[in-house]
C-alpha cells in the first residue's frame, strides 16, 4: 500500500527548507547542477500541499545526471528512482527515511518537463484565486484517493495541464462562428472540411453539442466536441455524454492542450448534472498516445469490447461533482 495522501496547510518554512537544500545540492554537485529551482505546491505562497519540498535541478543529459548521483548520496539523497516517462526527466531522488520531506528531480532545463513545472508554479504565484481553487481540489482528491497516491496524482493532471495551457497564452472557449474558417485553415491538412466545422457550430447552436476550441493569439490550435446524445448506443441509453473528435495540430501536441480540452468538457458535463462522460479511441498504432492519455485521466473501458464497425474502444470516467 502506498503512503497515505496528506494535504497540509501552507507552511512558511517550506521556502527556507528549499534554500537550505539548494546550498547542500550546489555544494555536493560542485556546480554540475544548475539552475536549482523550487517547484510544486510548496513553492506557491499560501497554497496547501503535501509536506514535501520539490526541487528541480538542471543537467544536460542522463550521463551528466549519473555523475551527480554519488556526491548527492553522500549528502543524503540515497533513494534513487530512475525516471523515463517524460523526455528530459532523469531521476527523482528522495532524502532520508520515509516519509521524506524533500524530492530532488534531475532534469534537462531545455525539456518540456522543466518548462511545465515552472509555468505552473509561476502562474499560480500570480493568481491566488486559482491557487486556492487548486487547494480545494487537492483536499477533495486526497479524501477520495487517500491510499492511492498514483490515482491522486493522475486525478490532478486535468487541472495542472489546464493551468499550463493558460500560462502559454492559450484560451479554451466555446466555438464561435468566426472559428469555422480558423479551424479549416489549421486542420485542412488533416482533410478536415469547412462544412464539417460549420456543422459543428450549427449543432452547437441547436444545443446538441458544444465545440471547444484552443486559441493561441488568432490561431486555432486544437478543438474537441462534447455531444449530449452519443452515437454509441450504450452511452446513449445511459444518458452519458461523449467527448468526440478531439484534435490538436502536430506542432502544438504534448503541451497539455488535449487534456485541457477534455477537462473543459468534463466540467461542462458535471455542471449539467452528469456523473459520467465517455470517450472513444481507435485501436491502432497512431492512436496509442491518445489511449495512454485517457487511461492516465481515469477513463476505463466500458466492458463491451472493441466495436467491429469502427475498431473503437469506448471508455468512461466518473466526474468530480465539484
Amino acid at each position: 500500500m502506498s503512503t497515505p495522501v496528506v494535504i497540509a496547510d501552507y507552511d512558511p518554512t517550506w521556502p527556507k527548507r528549499f534554500m537550505q537544500e539548494k546550498r547542500v545540492i550546489e555544494r555536493s554537485a560542485g556546480g554540475r547542477l544548475a539552475p536549482v529551482e523550487h517547484v510544486g505546491s510548496t513553492a506557491v505562497p499560501g497554497l496547501a500541499a503535501k509536506p514535501i519540498v520539490d526541487i528541480i535541478a538542471g543537467v544536460r543529459d542522463r550521463a551528466s545526471a549519473d555523475g551527480c548521483l554519488a556526491p548527492l548520496a553522500e549528502s543524503g539523497y540515497t533513494d534513487v528512482t530512475l525516471c523515463d516517462e517524460h523526455p528530459g526527466w532523469f531521476y527523482c531522488l528522495g532524502k532520508g527515511q520515509k516519509p521524506q520531506d524533500v524530492h530532488l528531480h534531475l532534469a534537462d532545463p531545455n525539456s518540456g518537463f522543466w518548462e511545465r513545472h515552472l509555468l505552473f508554479r509561476d502562474y499560480l504565484r500570480g493568481d491566488s484565486g486559482l491557487a486556492q481553487e487548486y487547494a480545494r481540489l487537492k483536499r477533495r482528491l486526497a479524501l477520495r484517493y487517500q491510499d492511492n497516491r498514483l490515482g491522486y496524482c493522475n486525478a490532478k493532471t486535468r487541472f495542472i495541464r489546464s493551468v499550463e495551457v493558460k500560462a502559454r497564452g492559450i484560451d479554451i472557449r466555446p466555438m464561435m462562428a468566426g472559428d469555422i474558417d480558423r479551424l479549416h485553415a489549421t486542420f485542412s491538412r488533416w482533410d478536415k472540411t469547412r462544412d464539417q466545422f460549420r456543422n459543428y457550430f450549427t449543432r452547437q447552436q441547436e444545443g446538441k453539442r458544444v465545440a471547444h476550441v484552443a486559441v493561441h493569439r488568432t490561431e486555432v490550435v486544437g478543438y474537441g466536441c462534447l455531444t449530449w446524445e452519443s452515437s454509441y448506443e450504450p452511452f446513449r441509453e445511459q444518458g452519458i455524454p461523449e467527448i468526440v473528435d478531439l484534435n490538436v495540430i502536430n506542432e502544438w501536441q504534448r503541451k497539455g492542450i488535449a487534456t485541457a480540452l477534455v477537462y473543459r468538457s468534463e466540467r461542462l458535463a458535471a455542471d449539467r448534472g452528469h456523473t459520467k462522460v465517455g470517450i472513444s479511441v481507435v485501436q491502432s498504432e497512431p492512436y496509442k498516445p491518445a489511449d495512454r492519455l485517457y487511461r492516465i485521466l481515469g477513463y476505463e473501458p466500458d466492458g463491451r469490447g472493441i466495436t467491429d464497425e469502427d475498431n473503437e474502444l469506448h471508455l468512461v470516467a466518473e466526474l468530480d461533482p465539484d
